[in-house]
């Protein structure tokens, strides 16, 4: 139970870097509906990627 409440934790530290940091580095300025459903995409994709292979079944 304590291995599986560390890894929601650090998936959700994933998440939130992914979303905060993909703005900044892909260096866009004006605000475009678009580009912020793909950030979220890419943070949720991210976030998964690590969740599945943190698993150690």
């Amino acid at each position: 139970m304590k291995d599986t409440v560390l890894r929601v934790i650090v998936t959700f530290i994933v998440f939130a870097g992914i979303y905060l940091l993909s703005g900044p580095m892909i260096g866009w300025t004006q605000y475009d509906m678009y580009l912020k459903g793909i950030e979220f995409l890419a943070a949720v994709t991210g976030a998964g990627c690590y969740w599945i292979g943190s698993n150690k079944r």
